[in-house]
């Protein structure tokens, strides 16, 4: 399977970029990209993912063939990050895709109908914080303040983590107007630190804990928790036209990756051993990596937040009802 290493500017693009980019298939899956006529009323379904800790619920699906019990056939396309996935799924290449929630929201503004269909990944202060600022562990960087005209990287510009790790610095006495941001993907992150090609990465489990244990980096700071108590991460979308028409394919896969939340929830041991299986990492790395928090209803109210930080740094360009990218298959 070949891996997407770039990222996209969705603010910056037009509609009409936006598409151009899509039809020329930015898609990370092992088999051609589907057409998107012929992914209508099917079992299969082309998901576009992340080998990151917030899919915990989706990869115990997988692995208790719960979508397999509901009828479904799923073809994995992995891929860096919401950015990448966005043009991925308009193309027609995968028919649901996992995204934080400023990339859905930055293609809601660009006129795309991109609808969340189920609850996703929740960064609760305290307990599931899965956002990290990391540093080397022999730099003296010691606080927010001392990345002054510092080099930070975040795996997509203008997007989640680069909204939320300048939204840490600047609310614990730092200017992110005086960083210089760059974009690598996460797993590399860790290697640009040791070479001191940059001086601090913002970055989602396990790409925050596992380096830590390594030695490799040094927790500098949990950027969610400053943002609000509770807010979702990110979580799966569909185009609502290519939803309409397959609201009972979409319903299994909600269901069965409920059956994932579940299993997610009763047995956090066997979530972690899951999670290194399909993130590639050794199980005891995992063993006190905090998690993201698992719930069925999908709320208005947890999307807010980022919705508030995309404005204030201004990646995304005018205010909207969160409502407006919900399907309205879920509410039904």
């Amino acid at each position: 399977m070949r891996k997407l290493t770039i990222g996209i500017d969705l603010k910056a693009l037009t509609r009409r970029q936006f598409l151009k980019i899509a039809a020329g298939g930015l898609v990370a899956a092992g088999t051609a990209a589907l057409p998107f006529k012929s992914a209508l009323a099917q079992s299969k379904l082309n998901v576009g993912y992340m080998k990151i800790g917030d899919l915990s619920p989706f990869f115990l699906a997988m692995e208790k063939a719960f979508f397999k019990e509901a009828g479904l056939e799923i073809n994995l396309a992995s891929m860096v990050g919401g950015a990448a996935i966005m043009p991925a799924l308009a193309s027609g290449s995968i028919n649901i895709g996992w995204s934080n929630v400023i990339s859905v929201y930055q293609g809601h503004l660009q006129g795309l109908d991109y609808r969340l269909v189920a609850n996703g990944a929740i960064n609760k202060r305290g307990t599931n914080d899965v956002f990290g600022v990391c540093v080397n562990p022999a730099s003296p960087i010691k606080s927010a303040r001392d990345l002054a005209g510092r080099t930070v990287a975040v795996n997509t510009l203008r997007n989640i983590m680069h909204g939320a790790t300048a939204h840490w610095i600047d609310s614990n006495g730092g200017d992110s107007s005086k960083v210089k941001w760059i974009e690598i993907p996460f797993p590399q992150m860790p290697p640009a630190l040791a070479n001191k090609q940059i001086d601090a990465y913002g970055a989602v489990e396990p790409f925050v804990t596992v380096p830590v244990q390594k030695k490799q980096a040094r927790l500098l700071g949990r950027q969610l928790g400053a943002i609000a108590p509770r807010l979702l991460i990110a979580s799966y979308f569909g185009s609502e036209a290519w939803v309409s028409k397959n609201v009972p394919l979409v319903k299994a896969f909600v269901a069965a990756l409920n059956r994932g939340i579940d299993a997610h929830n009763a047995n956090l041991d066997e979530a972690r051993a899951v999670l290194a299986k399909h993130t590639g990492h050794r199980p005891e790395l995992f063993k006190n990596m905090p998690l993201p928090a698992f719930e069925k209803a999908l709320l208005e109210s947890d999307l807010q937040p980022m919705l508030d930080v995309a404005l204030r740094y201004k990646l995304i360009d005018r205010k909207f009802s969160v409502s407006e990218v919900i399907s309205k298959h879920v509410r039904a």
